[in-house]
């Protein structure tokens, strides 16, 4: 059976162009942000997506968010802040772990701006790797790669950049945003552990701290009832 995506309008609006934005730097920041940083830092700091997701989308459309919830996104707010402290004497790394933070935030701001637009996913993921692709030439200029290399990187492309986010953004249009962030939540774990498994990189002890902390969070805002995370709203509705 073929794929088919979900009907839009091929007419970019202005949260398509925004999600199109946020999405091709969010790319850029997370390939600067492996380079720099660890796997596992990446992804533990990425695991504050759904907390973050949840506060912006308070922020800028207005939706509610309990006191409890707002609690949480504090809580994970310290979780990514023992990380920051056991990279701080490595600037490098620090550097890395700022990249991540920056990848995470534009992920927030996209996925809401892809829950409010109208347009096509195929359109806007065509532009957000376009625009990826036109600031990848203006940074490196003058990048050389293998043929190896150039498939491998062509797979990431195809598979990771353009696959996944299509379906992401599909996905994003049934769900409210800090139910689609908190679904890509199984890539914390994951990327981990595949990496532990190929290259036998371990994380840090306040990688394992701060992961602990995050993923709690995320966890025991799964575990409130669904009315409960609504109660105490922090609106001024009603």
């Amino acid at each position: 059976m073929l794929f088919v995506p979900e009907p839009g309008s091929m007419t970019l609006d202005r949260s398509g162009l925004v999600a199109a934005i946020m999405s091709a730097a969010a790319m850029l920041s997370f390939i600067a942000a492996l380079r720099l940083t660890s796997v596992a830092n990446v992804g533990v700091i990425h695991g504050a997506l759904p907390l973050l997701t949840l506060l912006f989308a308070r922020m800028t459309i207005g939706e509610r968010i309990s006191l409890s919830t707002a609690g949480l996104c504090g809580v994970a707010a310290i979780g990514t802040a023992v990380i920051f402290l056991g990279s701080a004497s490595s600037g490098l790394r620090l550097a890395g772990d700022g990249l991540a933070l920056l990848m995470t935030t534009l992920m927030a701001l996209m996925t809401i701006a892809f829950r409010q637009s109208l347009t096509s996913s195929l359109l806007l993921v065509a532009l957000s790797n376009g625009f990826a692709s036109l600031a990848g030439a203006i940074l490196a200029p003058s990048l050389e790669v293998s043929v190896g290399q150039g498939v491998l990187l062509a797979c990431f492309a195809f598979l990771q950049m353009t696959l996944g986010l299509l379906f992401y953004s599909i996905g994003s249009r049934g769900l409210s945003p800090g139910e689609t962030a908190l679904i890509s939540l199984a890539e914390v774990p994951l990327s981990a552990l595949w990496v532990s498994l190929a290259f036998g990189e371990m994380p840090a002890g306040e990688t394992i701290a701060g992961a602990g902390i995050i993923l709690t969070a995320v966890l025991v805002y799964l575990a409130l009832p669904q009315h409960g995370r609504n109660l105490e709203d922090w609106s001024d509705a009603d």
